[in-house]
């Protein structure tokens, strides 16, 4: 398969590339390498440098039959998200949303999409996929945002999905 992961130089992207290449997929890589390590990117992605805040047509353009695509770029400002809320919204929301907007008009068979279990809130880990979500800061609050508009992209255009929900661990649990 084809397979296009966004964040390929973050420790997600760039660990799930390395495993799909190894079992024989094509991976094209996009990231603006503002995070993650550009030497440690394998030598057989086909990369594109970019920041999807401002698109990402262009690389759906240039690669053909792209089958999934692996949205895993973001920017994880869980701590700060409150105090750089457009930085958080433009690199959060307005990426992923121009991703969702280029695998439906690019007929995407499916997306894959890294959230957070921060969409929860202050809530009991372990949490269910039936527990109410409940945001408690801007940038969990642009997860849930992106899982709404998944849903709604299902729903009007049958954009395939899934979502998988990341464990952050916060900082002081380390103090």
């Amino acid at each position: 398969m084809k397979i296009l992961i966004t964040g390929i130089l973050g420790l997600i992207g760039n660990h799930l590339g390395r495993h799909l290449l190894d079992r024989g997929h094509e991976v094209i890589g996009v990231d603006d390498c503002s995070g993650g390590y550009l030497d440690y990117l394998d030598s057989r992605v086909k990369f594109y440098k970019q920041n999807i805040v401002f698109g990402i047509d262009n690389v759906f353009r240039d690669e053909k039959d792209i089958d999934i695509v692996i949205h895993t770029a973001a920017y994880a400002s869980e701590g700060l998200s409150d105090y750089i809320k457009n930085y958080n919204y433009q690199n959060n929301v307005i990426a992923s949303v121009n991703v969702i907007n280029s695998c439906v008009n690019f007929n995407i068979k499916k997306l894959i999409f890294t959230s957070s279990m921060s969409v929860y809130g202050v809530g009991n880990p372990p949490f269910d996929e039936s527990d109410v979500l409940d945001p408690i800061d801007s940038y969990a609050l642009a997860k849930k945002l992106i899982e709404d508009e998944l849903r709604i992209s299902y729903h009007k255009f049958g954009l395939c999905y899934s979502i998988i929900r990341n464990i952050v661990v916060p900082s002081h649990v380390f103090q």
